[in-house]
């Protein structure tokens, strides 16, 4: 080197964290982490919530069946069955307590589609009589599969068909 020439002294690069000041796009990737986080546990917890619901209003059905199991009294399980219906028919569609006979019978169907509501539909009548013949454990199924239809929760998609498919032509 040559003497006469500037005397350079050599580059000390600061001490800088490799973690911290971070870049913006990992703040944004932190924050879409955390909203990602939040929507899950809130899916989460609603979906145990309504399942929670849907399991407390067939506990007067399973309650009914053991009854009938211990007791034999059918009307008393028609009863129940039949109030359970129509309870859970009247979240649906309030207007659907007051109906009777093939309005109900048309009701129930409208809720639950797929369905075979006819020993539903006969609940109402079999209540009242002294000698109903009921077939508990068919009847207890169809009850609860109707429970479960109507109550199953609407995805947005098809709530979002569904009002699209009313609207006038």
């Amino acid at each position: 080197m040559p003497a006469n020439g500037p005397e350079l002294r050599d580059i000390h690069v600061p001490l800088v964290s490799m973690w911290w000041p971070l870049a913006p796009g990992w703040w944004v990737l932190f924050v879409l982490l955390i909203a990602s986080v939040v929507a899950l546990v809130i899916v989460v917890r609603r979906r145990s919530a309504w399942r929670r619901y849907v399991d407390a209003s067939l506990m007067d059905l399973r309650e009914a069946v053991t009854k009938h199991a211990a007791d034999g009294d059918a009307l008393a399980f028609a009863a129940s069955a039949s109030r359970l219906v129509r309870r859970v028919a009247r979240t649906r569609d309030a207007r659907s307590v007051s109906l009777s006979g093939q309005a109900w019978h048309d009701a129930l169907l409208a809720m639950a589609p797929k369905r075979n509501v006819d020993s539903l539909v006969s609940l109402d009548t079999a209540k009242y009589r002294r000698d109903a013949s009921i077939d508990v454990a068919a009847t207890a199924r169809d009850v609860e599969a109707f429970v479960r239809a109507v109550l199953r929760r609407p995805s947005p998609l098809r709530a979002a068909r569904r009002r699209d498919s009313h609207v006038p032509a």
